[in-house]
């Protein structure tokens, strides 16, 4: 297998992301950085109704990602946050199906890309003691329970996706319910 150079990373909040695209950086060098986040409504697409908006927003965005994936074989790039998380965050905050991610995978021939790697990262909610609520990133008791939610969500997303390369990486120390090393997961999200 070719090591990637193309990273497409997932996962709920607070799972490292962030520290996992810096030690890709520092490991493989520069990497053009991309951080998705919720979409914005734009007057380009207000002739349509704000749902809508959004879903074309985030189609435009999709589309020009996997034209920067399917691009210079070259090319270094991360997505902190891709594709994936549509079908977790549409339903639940736009009120619409972001299954229409897969169509755009199978027209951008995703399980084709080279060097492409899809990553999605994991807690182990029946060990895990590293996640703590500060009380100023999510809502409160019920958004704690609302993570396992979410990640079997992700994880749903991921198995549906066509792009071959693909890992899933338990981030939680399973005998001490702290975060692994980031070292190890890093080694883990570059290994081929």
């Amino acid at each position: 297998m070719t090591t990637p150079n193309k990273f497409l990373i997932e996962g709920i909040d607070r799972l490292g992301k962030n520290e996992l695209l810096d030690g890709i950086q520092h490991r493989c060098g520069y990497h053009l950085t991309i951080h998705y986040q919720k979409p914005i409504k734009l007057t380009y697409y207000s002739n349509k109704d704000s749902e809508t908006s959004e879903r074309q927003y985030q189609e435009a965005s999709f589309r020009t990602m996997f034209q920067l994936l399917r691009g210079e074989q070259e090319t270094r790039i991360i997505f902190n946050r891709a594709h994936i998380g549509e079908c977790v965050y549409a339903p639940v905050y736009r009120k619409y199906s972001g299954d229409y991610v897969f169509e755009i995978e199978r027209e951008f021939k995703a399980d084709e890309l080279p060097r492409t790697r899809l990553i999605l990262l994991t807690e182990d909610f029946s060990v895990s003691r590293h996640f703590i609520d500060d009380g100023k990133s999510l809502g409160g008791p019920a958004d704690i329970k609302r993570r396992g939610k979410e990640q079997d969500l992700f994880l749903a997303a991921f198995d549906r996706s066509i792009i071959k390369d693909k890992k899933i990486i338990c981030v939680t120390n399973r005998s001490t319910g702290a975060f692994m090393p980031r070292d190890w997961i890093l080694t883990e999200a570059l290994a081929t």
